[in-house]
């Protein structure tokens, strides 16, 4: 198995470790259980072998896990296409008790649709083949569901102007902004619009504040090749402040989520 490969399957065959050893199982008794050798449970674990997802869901069946082991599995597996300075994130984001995100020029990924996400993409990245397009949408629509589950709080502001920039057609915006509006009835997200001001505080780069604990927050600041993920106090302080900032300039949120409203109907048309 490649390196890459590897490491990317190191998580799972640590998260099956810790739930084998839970349930007090040897490798060998839980390997006889799901009709499976010793020694191949064993290179799960390793991570010298790749699971399958009839594997994951033997596994969680047998060590009643409620699927945890088939969603790490499908995290893992659509990573295959995730650039590597964004997997941190991605764990991360998952672990987070709030995250406070802010976008200047595009919806942000945890809000994406399908139609937008795969318009986006593929105006980036023009060569990629249509299964990679899919791998990639598939793994950033499935994001946001993986966070709210766990009751995370979830904050968003962004551009006002972003809501006016059409990404692929009028009815891909449509669907996107009513989208956005569906998450904020249900109680899922909250979110405010920037409105565009030359006075504004707008740093012109996407960064998110996200609390792990009481006592333990990390932020995250992107640019065109990457990002940057960070821990040091000071930093994220400033971070938290400027979001702050922000947040004070925007529309307050049940404004911003009417403005959306407005704009999905005035501008992209009513849903049928």
């Amino acid at each position: 198995m490649a390196r890459r490969e590897k490491t990317r399957w190191f998580q799972f065959g640590t998260e099956l470790r810790r739930l084998r050893e839970q349930a007090g199982l040897t490798q060998r008794q839980l390997a006889d259980k799901i009709n499976l050798s010793h020694t191949m449970l064993g290179a799960l674990e390793r991570a010298m072998r790749v699971p399958r997802a009839e594997h994951a869901d033997a596994l969680d069946a047998t060590l009643e896990t409620g699927g945890t082991l088939r969603r790490l599995w499908q995290d893992l597996h659509n990573q295959r296409y995730v650039p590597e300075w964004f997997k941190d994130i991605l764990i991360l984001e998952r672990r987070a008790a709030e995250i406070r995100a802010y976008e200047p020029t595009t919806i942000p990924g945890l809000l994406q649709t399908s139609g937008y996400a795969r318009a986006l993409v593929k105006a980036r990245s023009p060569s990629a083949p249509p299964e990679e397009v899919e791998e990639i949408v598939k793994g950033r629509t499935k994001r946001l569901p993986a966070i709210t589950e766990n009751r995370s709080l979830v904050r968003f502001i962004i551009k006002e102007g972003t809501f006016f920039r059409i990404v692929g057609d009028e009815t891909i915006m449509r669907d996107q902004l009513g989208h956005i509006v569906q998450l904020t009835e249900e109680g899922r997200i909250q979110v405010q619009a920037l409105p565009d001001t030359p006075t504004s505080a707008d740093p012109g780069t996407p960064f998110r504040v996200m609390a792990l604990s009481d006592t333990q927050s990390v932020g995250y600041v992107e640019h065109t090749l990457g990002g940057v993920t960070f821990d040091a106090p000071d930093k994220v302080r400033e971070l938290s402040t400027l979001f702050g900032t922000l947040q004070a300039e925007a529309h307050p949120f049940p404004t911003s989520v009417e403005l959306i409203r407005k704009i999905q109907e005035d501008r992209y048309g009513a849903v049928a």
